[in-house]
């Protein structure tokens, strides 16, 4: 009987104690790109930064600390999944992150966690395995058993970076792609700033955008990041470079003043809007968590902006956020009256796929 238990490594390729081996075979994730999906730079080497240089070089002008979280979290693999379907009746990983330490305000499940999911026939998916290492490790392996002829969703870290990632399936088992439907394989695009990215979901798979993907079992991009929604030119022209299903615009509040937004929505709404005339595009109010008047002007210019929509008959849609939630809930929905919880994420997940689905 083999020891299911994590082992922590000083570098990638030491020998393991407790995870037998010998009739293991490794894949490199990075060589093998039909595997990976939620970024589109990827070619023929997976590559986890979202972000073009144009749009990292906009950052400049917002200041160090706008900068430093890009360069931080541009390769953050939040929104990317593995997928595929294999006979193998284990899989064996071994990880090397870029950091080490937990965030304070980031359940580490989310930050540093690999979610597993078995999904049926059907397109419905069950909740298999949870893996992330403890604080203060940035490289580990780790087996996984698996039900007899697996497909298999892994939704990667939202909140770090893998360095390398190799997996390991049984010698002379079987692994093949596990695309999306026909029909859900053109992605839902979401550009937001922390909530989007997952902030305060208790695991890497309960973000919003990763529980839209889940619910409706079709492809995602999330551009989502934190502290770096700044909504410039570049990144509407970007997002106007991809083919996606419909698009999601959840950054109001990472934005520091009404004058900034006031100067700023409407515009960025528009450039996206001309690159995508057709498409959906669903625009959520602020989550203002009970601070009410705090962000009152900022819904005004987002309702604002979606009733002109409206009234040049463009295919937009609100998701008003404090519609969603009874006052007696807001305890139950964030942390710190900042983030949301899984409540808050499922709550907004779910009216998104009623949105989606219209």
């Amino acid at each position: 009987k083999e020891i299911n238990k994590m082992e922590y490594l000083t570098a990638i390729n030491n020998p393991l104690n407790n995870i037998n081996e010998t009739n293991i075979q490794y894949l490199n994730i990075f060589n093998n790109p039909s595997l990976v999906y939620g970024n589109p730079l990827n070619s023929d080497k997976v590559d986890f930064c979202k972000y073009t240089q144009e749009i990292q070089d906009d950052m400049v002008q917002f200041g160090p600390f706008v900068n430093n979280a890009m360069q931080h979290f541009k390769t953050a693999s939040c929104g990317c999944r593995i997928r595929f379907r294999t006979t193998s009746r284990k899989l064996v990983f071994r990880v090397e992150f870029k950091r080490s330490a937990y965030f304070s305000d980031i359940v580490g499940w989310n930050a540093f966690g690999f979610e597993i999911y078995i999904v049926d026939s059907k397109g419905h998916y069950t909740h298999h395995r949870l893996m992330a290492p403890q604080d203060g490790f940035r490289i580990f392996a780790d087996q996984i058993p698996l039900p007899p002829n697996s497909a298999v969703c892994i939704f990667l870290p939202n909140f770090n970076t893998i360095l390398n990632m190799r997996m390991g399936i049984e010698r002379g088992s079987r692994i093949t792609k596990f695309p999306y439907p026909k029909n859900k394989r053109t992605p839902i695009l979401f550009y937001g700033g922390s909530i989007a990215q997952g902030a305060s979901a208790s695991k890497s798979g309960n973000s919003y955008p990763n529980i839209v993907s889940r619910n409706l079992n079709q492809d995602i991009i999330n551009l989502s990041i934190k502290h770096c929604c700044k909504a410039t030119d570049n990144t509407a022209k970007f997002i106007g470079s991809l083919d996606c299903d419909s698009i999601v615009i959840d950054y109001s509040q990472e934005v520091p003043n009404e004058e900034i937004f006031s100067k700023t929505y409407e515009r960025f709404y528009k450039n996206v809007r001309k690159y995508h005339p057709d498409k959906k595009i669903i625009l959520l109010t602020t989550p203002s968590f009970n601070r009410w008047k705090e962000y009152e002007s900022f819904d005004d210019i987002i309702i604002k902006t979606y009733e002109k929509a409206i009234a040049r008959g463009e295919n937009t849609l609100l998701l008003n956020q404090k519609e969603l939630f009874d006052k007696k809930e807001y305890d139950l929905i964030a942390i710190e009256n900042n983030q949301f919880t899984d409540y808050g994420m499922y709550k907004v997940a779910n009216k998104l796929c009623e949105l989606l689905k219209t």
